[in-house]
């Protein structure tokens, strides 16, 4: 029985990692910085993170240690990530509606993440 949860724990956690690289790779590693949009109004309902945290000194996005968003499911649909680029043009990428908050925080790397 120990033999089966521990492989059944080793599937699920196999699908979380997953999971998390692909919300991990939306924006390409030389982004300047990302917005999240509500809605279809022009000009754009950009949404502020409720939740910021920075290092002293450095620049973006070292000095970055967390920015988030909550309680998404209030703001209007659709939801879009917008990913900036210095010298090239921005991506764009529609959220999930189930989408309930979402964090971006620097690690090495710029990590987006969004939870239902």
């Amino acid at each position: 029985m120990l033999y089966r949860t521990k492989l059944f724990v080793a599937v699920i956690g196999v699908c979380f990692i997953g999971q998390t690289a692909e919300a991990a790779s939306l924006c390409k590693p030389d982004v300047t910085g990302i917005d999240l949009i509500e809605g279809r109004s022009n000009p754009p309902a950009f949404l502020v993170p409720d939740d910021e945290k920075y290092k002293e000194g450095g620049s973006f996005p070292e000095k970055l240690i967390r920015q988030g968003w909550r309680n998404l499911r209030a703001a209007h649909r659709p939801l879009t990530l917008l990913c900036r680029y210095k010298g090239r043009p921005n991506e764009a990428f529609k959220l999930p509606d189930v989408t309930g908050s979402c964090e971006l925080t620097y690690n090495g790397g710029l990590v987006f993440q969004c939870k239902q």
